[in-house]
């Protein structure tokens, strides 16, 4: 039921993108439609989800932090395997598989991460990667509701990760499906508190947080920043030593670094 419900959301945004009229940008046609839900992600966030991740951030301990990320990477993993092999990535496939196991085994159904010390690095991979290798590089930004950042390519990808790859939809026990990814929107908004900093001192929040999605995702396609995406755009440098002066956030560009944006990683829990 969950995953009908992400699908529907995803395959109706991307349909009424079709009927509206494309802007100026190339990389953001429909940024009068994205930016309308930006404002209502914004409001939704406000009221729902900063909250409950403020407490979740003070009142839980960081190792109990760190083991609950660890599980959800794991878990993350199911995914990766499945594109490696559909990019015939045969190493990463290999490698990824291991990591799965050992740290489903050995890490307590991965809330240890046992794997990285045994030289198995945590390794991302999604659909919309396998869709660009595949040559879908190029694909118009999209605002999902409620989800987040994203573009055509990915929610579409998001939307067969989850329901094919990940195990939610699988769960009989909605109690508890819902209750896992409850935890883990709230842990993945919490990351993200660290960060807010960088948000409330651009000119233009909604340009930033699309500038640097896009950035993310470029880079993970081909390894290279894109040449022009808008006035808002991130330089790489200047982020990395905004982020070393500031403890907190060196901290959790630390965490959400591993994957893309975790933004992004909201969009397939």
């Amino acid at each position: 039921m969950h995953s009908k419900f992400i699908s529907v959301i995803i395959i109706s945004t991307c349909l009424l993108t079709a009927c509206i009229k494309r802007g100026p940008n190339p990389a953001d046609p429909y940024e009068s439609f994205n930016r309308k839900i930006y404002k209502f992600n914004v409001a939704v966030d406000a009221t729902l989800l900063k909250p409950p991740a403020r407490l979740y951030k003070a009142v839980i301990p960081g190792p109990v932090k760190k083991g609950v990320d660890n599980f959800y990477t794991n878990i993350h993993m199911l995914p990766a395997v499945a594109n490696d092999l559909l990019q015939t990535e045969w190493k990463h496939s290999i490698r990824d598989s291991w990591r799965f196991a050992i740290n489903s085994t050995l890490g307590v159904g991965g809330i240890f991460d046992v794997a990285t010390g045994m030289g198995l690095p945590e390794h991302y991979n999604d659909l919309g990667l396998t869709f660009a290798r595949w040559g879908d590089k190029q694909s118009p930004y999209l605002m999902v509701p409620l989800l987040g950042p994203s573009t055509i390519r990915d929610a579409m990808g998001s939307t067969f990760d989850y329901s094919i790859f990940m195990p939610y939809p699988y769960l009989n026990d909605y109690a508890l499906m819902y209750s896992l990814l409850g935890v883990r929107y709230v842990d993945l908004r919490a990351q993200l508190l660290d960060t807010e900093k960088l948000m409330a001192e651009a000119l233009d929040p909604y340009a930033f947080m699309r500038d640097a999605y896009l950035q993310s995702r470029n880079f993970q396609i081909n390894g290279q920043s894109p040449a022009n995406l808008g006035s808002n755009y991130v330089d790489e440098e200047e982020l990395g030593d905004y982020i070393d002066d500031d403890p907190a956030l060196a901290s959790a560009e630390s965490n959400n670094g591993k994957k893309t944006d975790a933004s992004h990683r909201t969009l397939s829990a």
